[in-house]
């Protein structure tokens, strides 16, 4: 069971690493469009409003922030060190939150997401 955590894990912080690459080489030169999707494809009212309220008028500064979280959750993650499973947790909330103002599909998916990770912490 630990080799398949450690699988899990690794593959998860390579995630993250890989969504700070992204977020660094596309979203930050694309900010509008990359946060407009989410606008035109999120099905709840409150997270369409968080989109357009906060997430777009400042998405410089939310892609930079995103950007700091993915590659310091990947980092804890991959370290396999003390905090690891508190960025496990801190991974959970991050896609519960994405799974919010996602469209359809994106909810499963984020969702899918937050239940290993939910798995993986409560392991450690």
């Amino acid at each position: 069971m630990a080799t398949t955590r450690f699988i899990a894990e690794i593959a998860l912080g390579v995630l993250y690493f890989f969504g700070a690459v992204f977020n660094t080489v596309y979203t930050l030169r694309h900010t509008r469009k990359f946060y407009g999707a989410f606008l035109s494809g999120a099905w709840l009212e409150p997270a369409r409003s968080f989109l357009r309220t906060v997430v777009l008028p400042n998405a410089t500064v939310f892609t930079m922030a995103l950007i700091l979280f993915e590659t310091t959750v990947a980092i804890l993650i991959l370290g396999q060190g003390d905090l690891a499973g508190p960025a496990l947790v801190a991974g959970t909330v991050f896609c519960i939150i994405a799974a919010v103002v996602s469209s359809p599909g994106g909810t499963v998916g984020n969702l899918a997401l937050a239940a290993i990770q939910t798995a993986l912490a409560l392991a450690r």
